[in-house]
């Protein structure tokens, strides 16, 4: 068996997790890879998910902010709800409660067990992710983020 198919096997649970299944795998792979994991035969990128994770950033507040104006809440509710979605310690917390470290590619140097940090930023990657393997489908990355308990309350 290859390297990559016994990754696909392996992150196979992880897109039942989030209901999202992708068509371009090298994405999913790249949201797990932490920075300092490089994996040669995966992805050119040596940041890990870095750069996922600034586009999933960025799509985790344009989808709550989206969201709150189309019910018509006033900008300090929306903003309060991305303060409290968006912050590293509630993505840390989703991610460690979803399970998704037992997916994350972490550095070698830093041991077996995924950081806080490190989980937040993949749980940003994963939606980045998402959003670019769907073609910048705002629907998708909303379901996905409605899987993780990310969605608007």
């Amino acid at each position: 068996m290859s390297p990559s198919s016994a990754l696909a096997e392996k992150v196979a649970p992880l897109q039942l997790i989030i209901g999202y299944t992708f068509t371009n795998p090298a994405l999913l792979f790249e949201a797990l890879q932490a920075a300092g994991s490089y994996i040669p035969t995966i992805t050119t990128r040596f940041d890990g998910h870095k750069d996922l994770a600034q586009v999933g950033d960025a799509i985790l507040q344009m989808v709550l902010t989206l969201d709150g104006y189309q019910t018509r809440k006033p900008r300090r509710k929306i903003s309060s709800i991305i303060t409290a979605k968006a912050n590293n310690t509630n993505l840390a917390a989703t991610g460690f409660n979803k399970s998704l470290d037992h997916f994350v590619m972490v550095n070698p140097a830093q041991g077996k067990s995924v950081s806080t940090n490190v989980m937040a930023s993949t749980v940003e990657a994963l939606l980045g992710a998402v959003y670019i393997d769907s073609n910048q489908n705002i629907d998708s990355v909303r379901s996905v983020m409605d899987a993780l308990d990310l969605g608007w309350p």
